[in-house]
């Protein structure tokens, strides 16, 4: 027995409206899970947990379709707190190119300096001071082209937090390109100075003075290593930016 006409139509209009009826159900799906999503995002940040940021991330990514940055975000800043420091600069550059406006901009800057400045530290660590000085310049220069109201904090959708975040950050920054005390000083003469001035001291002396200049320039190499290790230490997973929980 062949289909009449008119159920044909029928059954084309209750497909045809069954596809708003979807995206409206899908809709509310993305609505009611984003406030858990984020909920449970700020609290595995708030207890040091990487893993679960990145978690909450890798979930966010399926419901959230409008905020495209989002989910990158939450994903990168949980990458790098758990270590994996190449991976989390790899999202959180791509949520950076997602955003729209000058405070998600900010918000996604910070946690993506402070990823760069950790590579950085590593570098260092590892005795490459040529790649640390280098990975330190990237991150300034990512600090340097932020929007306005960024750095200052004034505009930073985060209250100020981010602003401060990234000013600390420079600061440490800037001390890694900056050249080491006494690199070429110590070589050059002064000319307003008589070779003669010099001329009847005893070479014992010369030689004890020699050896305690040497002693204190080692113990400022080993003052600024302590430093570094402890300020590397200080930009662990709890200094990136928490908003937008």
């Amino acid at each position: 027995m062949s289909t009449t006409p008119w159920v044909r139509r029928r059954r084309r209009l209750l497909l045809a409206s069954a596809l708003p009826v979807l995206l409206v159900l899908l809709l509310a799906l993305k609505l009611l899970s984003l406030p858990v999503l984020t909920s449970s995002a700020g609290g595995a940040h708030e207890s040091g947990d990487g893993a679960g940021v990145r978690t909450a991330g890798e979930r966010l990514g399926i419901v959230d379709i409008v905020q495209r940055w989002r989910a990158p975000y939450v994903e990168g800043t949980g990458r790098a707190m758990e270590g994996d420091l190449e991976g989390g600069r790899r999202d959180l550059e791509l949520a950076l190119g997602r955003t729209g406006n000058p405070q998600d901009d900010c918000t996604v800057r910070t946690n993506l300096v402070l990823t760069i400045e950790r590579q950085s530290d590593a570098a260092g660590e590892a005795g490459d001071t040529e790649g640390e000085k280098k990975i330190a310049e990237e991150a300034l220069a990512l600090i340097e082209g932020g929007p306005e109201g960024c750095l200052d904090g004034s505009a930073d959708g985060n209250g100020g937090e981010a602003g401060q975040k990234q000013q600390e950050s420079k600061q440490r920054l800037e001390e890694k390109t900056q050249p080491e005390e006494g690199d070429g000083e110590d070589e050059e003469q002064d000319p307003s100075k008589d070779d003669s001035e010099g001329e009847g001291e005893d070479p014992q002396k010369d030689e004890k003075q020699k050896q305690l200049e040497e002693k204190n320039k080692a113990g400022q190499g080993d003052a600024e290593t302590k430093k570094k290790i402890d300020e590397a230490e200080e930009s662990n997973g709890g200094d990136y930016a928490e908003k937008p929980w």
